[in-house]
């Protein structure tokens, strides 16, 4: 499928080293789950009609729908024919069985955006603002006061770039005008927390502190 969709770039031609996943969504050949990931062919199914989809099976599935060729498609399988499946929302797997099935991007051109883009109604319940002047995790969130933080429905964690949120903020002219700038950054956030204290360089490279602090911060989603 990665083929299909994803020809050839330089921007991804180190892509094969990065790790890789092996969750839900990215199935061995031999297991089975009720959805699959797959990407529409241009054959057409035996009778004529619907779309073939390839799922990474010996043999692509068939959907009643028409979809036009590569398409990336999620489907749930049919529990009584293996051959044929339909076409569900990409967040199915996740909000009607809990798989884990990946997630999805959105792209800010500021850090404001990142609040006032939000898709969800009333914004995020709880946010998180990760600096190395901020306080450790445990004294974010003690435990004894989990009734203030653990009943959360959308969560936002902000991880900066090398020279920290503060410098987005300083950068970012919807704040500015607010007059939010470097010292202030953190009341834009509920928490605002050193995922790492006693780090020792200067800085964590983002792809890092993220697996440190989704690692440290997992605590929150255990307490719900």
């Amino acid at each position: 499928m990665r083929r299909t969709l994803l020809p050839i770039h330089p921007n991804l031609k180190a892509a094969g080293l990065m790790a890789s996943l092996d969750i839900p969504s990215h199935p061995h050949h031999t297991d089975w789950l009720p959805y699959c990931e797959g990407v529409t062919t241009a054959g057409l199914p035996s009778d004529g009609s619907g779309t073939l989809v390839d799922v990474g099976r010996k043999t692509p599935v068939t959907i009643s729908q028409n979809v036009p060729p590569n398409t990336r498609i999620t489907v749930r399988m049919d529990d009584y024919d293996s051959s044929r499946a339909e076409p569900v929302d990409p967040t199915t797997p996740r909000t009607e069985s809990g798989y884990y099935w990946g997630y999805s991007v959105r792209r800010c051109n500021t850090l404001a955006a990142v609040f006032e883009e939000c898709s969800y109604e009333g914004g995020y319940d709880l946010s998180i603002g990760t600096s190395e002047r901020g306080l450790s995790i445990l004294e974010a969130f003690p435990e004894k006061k989990k009734k203030d933080y653990a009943n959360f429905k959308h969560l936002l964690v902000v991880f900066g770039g090398p020279r920290g949120l503060e410098d987005a903020a300083k950068n970012d002219p919807a704040l500015y005008e607010m007059g939010i700038g470097r010292g202030r950054t953190k009341e834009l956030f509920d928490h605002w927390v050193n995922i790492l204290p006693g780090q020792g360089s200067r800085t964590i490279r983002t792809d890092e502190a993220l697996f440190i602090g989704l690692s440290g911060l997992r605590r929150l989603w255990e307490m719900r």
